[in-house]
C-alpha cells in the first residue's frame, strides 16, 4: 500500500491527478469535519471559493495559499448513485477530484487511489487520540457531538467524548479501507502529522 503524507492539499491534488493520469480511479475523501454549507445549492461548483465547504489555507515558501472543494453534490431529485459511479450528468464525471467524499457516501466502494483530507476532528494529543466535539459536523450524532462539547466545556472527558472518539475513528476507517493501491493524505496538524509521520517511518 502506498501512504503518503503532504504538505499541503495542492500537493496532494496534483499527487492523485497524475495517478488518475497513469490510469487509475482517484477520489477526495474527508471525515465529517466540515459543515455542508452548500447541501441545496443549485449548482455548488460555481460558488465563490470562499463559500464552499472545504476553504483551507496554508502556506507555500511564505506565499498564503487558498484550496477549496465543495461536498458531494447530489442535485434535488438526484439519488445515491450520485455519490459514487459519476453521474454522466453530475461534474464529478468530467473531474473526479472536484468535489470530497463524505465516510457515508463512499462506504462500500473502492478507489485506486484516495486523498484524505485529515482535519482537526481526530488528533494526537501527547501518548493518544483525542476527538475534538467543536469540529465533529456530522448530523448522524448530533446529539452525542452535542454531549460531548459540554463535557469539553467542562474540561471533563466522559462517556459522550469517549463515544463520539470511536465513532469518528470509525469514520477515519471507512475513509482508508475505501483504497487499494494507496492513501495520499494531508494533515494541518503539526503533532497529528509528526505522530503518523513517526508511525509510518
Amino acid at each position: 500500500m502506498d501512504v503518503r503524507i503532504f504538505d499541503n492539499p495542492e500537493q496532494l491534488e496534483a499527487a492523485l491527478r497524475q495517478r488518475q493520469v497513469e490510469g487509475n480511479s482517484v477520489r477526495l475523501l474527508s471525515s465529517y469535519s466540515r459543515k455542508w454549507k452548500t447541501e441545496g445549492a443549485a449548482n455548488p461548483h460555481a460558488l465563490d471559493p470562499s463559500l464552499m465547504d472545504f476553504h483551507e489555507r496554508y502556506e507555500v515558501n511564505g506565499q498564503k495559499r487558498v484550496w477549496s472543494r465543495v461536498w458531494n453534490f447530489v442535485p434535488r431529485g438526484g439519488d445515491y448513485t450520485w455519490y459514487v459511479i459519476a453521474h454522466p450528468a453530475g461534474r464529478i464525471a468530467q473531474d473526479p477530484l472536484c468535489e470530497v467524499g463524505c465516510p457515508y457516501a463512499v462506504r462500500g466502494f473502492d478507489y485506486d487511489y484516495v486523498g484524505i483530507l485529515w482535519l482537526n476532528d481526530l488528533m494526537w494529543r501527547g501518548n493518544r487520540w483525542r476527538v475534538d466535539p467543536m469540529a465533529v459536523e456530522e448530523s448522524g450524532v448530533k446529539d452525542l457531538a452535542a454531549a460531548a462539547r459540554r463535557e469539553f466545556r467542562r474540561e471533563h472527558d466522559g462517556p459522550a467524548t469517549a463515544e463520539l472518539l470511536q465513532s469518528v475513528v470509525q469514520a477515519y476507517r471507512i475513509l482508508f479501507t475505501r483504497a487499494l493501491k494507496g492513501a495520499y493524505i494531508w494533515i494541518p496538524d503539526a503533532e497529528t502529522r509528526a505522530h503518523l509521520v513517526s508511525s509510518l517511518g
